[in-house]
């Protein structure tokens, strides 16, 4: 498959250093952060992994919003050969991509300093490779969660501002309403944070620990279907117009 760099430079220079450096800067400000509990005697792995699992992927999703949803030169994109959905298309990889990486590189950090925070039933006997690897589902599910739904709001709402309102305040009543999401089985596809917010440390229960995986693998397949249907909400050009001129 051909890659498109000079394309790739471009988009990445169209919008700006925000999609390369707030992940970086949002994990250096949670480190500096740590090392300041260490001192104070204060463990931090649940700390460093709420950077994950909730920070990393709302202002992700915030980045979304105002990159892929509305365009200045809308009136032109939808005219040239390169068609406006796979532009949008390609940001969005790129924003994820990139967030991707970032997380990744710093669970492997963490894992590797035995600061990681990872649910572990304790009827398991996992070797390295596979706690590892399922810890990373701890910001994979937020990540394709919030995308996805930024993704749709971003292409519905038409303002930047409404949709960022709209994504905290879900990431707040994630947060207010952590227990009644627990313990509620069909709310548990859009149950972001069990690892921040519940007391799902190793070892712990069995039961605990099904909630936890389930929940990770339900926001993903969530995420996952809502992508397909941000892309055909930008097959509409009327509406994409329109919202170029409201914002």
């Amino acid at each position: 498959m051909f890659i498109d760099f000079d394309r790739f430079r471009y988009e990445l220079r169209l919008m700006g250093k925000r999609v390369i450096l707030t992940p970086i800067l949002i994990m250096i400000g949670y480190l500096l952060f740590a090392i300041l509990l260490r001192s104070l005697k204060v463990d931090p792995p649940r700390f460093l992994s709420s950077s994950l699992e909730m920070i990393l992927p709302l202002a992700t999703a915030i980045i979304v919003s105002m990159t892929t949803s509305q365009d200045p030169a809308i009136e032109v994109q939808l005219t040239v050969p390169r068609k406006y959905h796979q532009t949008v298309l390609g940001r969005l990889i790129i924003i994820a991509c990139w967030t991707a990486c970032i997380a990744l590189l710093s669970s492997i950090v963490l894992f590797a300093t035995k600061l990681d925070f990872i649910p572990q039933p304790i009827t398991a006997s996992w070797n390295a490779p596979q706690v590892f690897f399922t810890g990373l589902l701890t910001w994979l599910g937020p990540l394709f969660w919030f995308v996805g739904v930024s993704f749709c709001l971003g292409l519905l709402v038409r303002s930047r501002s409404a949709n960022a309102a709209i994504l905290s305040g879900i990431w707040i009543v994630e947060i207010l309403l952590k227990d009644y999401f627990a313990v509620t089985n069909w709310l548990h596809p859009v149950f972001l944070f069990p690892t921040t917010l519940l007391p799902l440390a190793g070892p712990i229960p069995q039961t605990y620990f099904d909630l936890w995986l389930s929940s990770r693998l339900e926001i993903i397949a969530t995420g996952l279907i809502l992508l397909p249907i941000g892309w055909l909400l930008l097959h509409n050009p009327e509406g994409l117009l329109k919202g170029a001129g409201e914002e």
